[in-house]
């Protein structure tokens, strides 16, 4: 249970990683095409998703232990 739990510890870190990253983009990017501001909050979200699930697993199985 506690290499799964550093396993998802390893994940949420690039999640996060690569969500400021796309932040970071869009931000740049806001003043440019229509389809890439889309495309680039689309992927936030997904990401933000994906931490959040991610959190949510971490502390369920700390609770287990």
């Amino acid at each position: 249970m506690e290499d799964k739990i550093t396993r998802l510890k390893s994940e949420l870190e690039k999640y996060q990683t690569k969500l400021a990253e796309m932040q970071k983009n869009w931000a740049a990017t806001k003043s440019g095409s229509r389809y890439g501001d889309e495309y680039l909050e689309t992927q936030i979200k997904v990401y933000e998703s994906f931490i959040f699930e991610t959190k949510v697993e971490i502390a369920k199985l700390k609770r287990l232990k």
